[in-house]
C-alpha cells in the first residue's frame, strides 16, 4: 500500500501488546504515522488531539463495551468521519460491523493483505 502527500494518521489501541505484530505488518504495507495508546479510557482524548485517519481497536482489549467506544467517536461531530476497525479474536460472539458500529471488523488471525486493502479503502473515502 503506497500513500502519497502527508503520512496518514492511525491510532490504535493495544493494552497489553497484543497487536505489535499487526501495528509491525501496517508499518510493512505502509508509510504511516502510528500512533499507539494502551489505555482504552485515552483513546477518545487521543484522537481529538491527533485527528487520525483510521482508528483500530482491539476487542478483547477494551474495559468496556466496544461498541460505546465506538458510539462516542460516531456521536463527535469531529470525529464521526474517521473509520474505525475492531480486531477481534472472538468468531462466535456476534462478529457483525452493527454490533460494534464499526466501518470494518477483521477475526484473529489477520489477513495482512485483506486488511491493508481495507485500510487504504478507508483512508481514501
Amino acid at each position: 500500500m503506497k500513500t502519497t502527500g502527508s503520512k496518514k494518521k492511525i491510532l490504535i489501541l493495544d493494552k497489553n501488546s497484543r497487536m505489535l505484530s499487526v501495528i509491525d505488518d501496517i508499518m510493512y504495507y505502509g508509510n504511516f504515522d502510528v500512533h499507539l495508546t494502551y489505555d482504552p479510557n485515552a483513546i477518545y482524548d487521543k484522537a481529538k488531539v491527533i485527528h487520525p485517519d483510521l482508528i483500530i481497536l482491539d476487542y478483547l482489549l477494551l474495559d468496556m463495551d466496544c461498541a460505546l467506544v465506538c458510539q462516542d467517536f460516531k456521536d463527535d461531530e469531529q470525529l464521526r468521519q474517521v473509520p474505525i476497525i475492531v480486531v477481534t479474536a472472538f468468531k462466535s460472539k456476534k462478529a457483525e460491523l452493527e454490533s460494534y458500529k464499526c466501518d470494518a471488523l477483521f477475526v484473529k488471525p489477520l489477513d495482512m493483505e485483506l486488511l491493508a486493502s481495507r485500510m487504504e479503502y478507508l483512508m481514501a473515502s
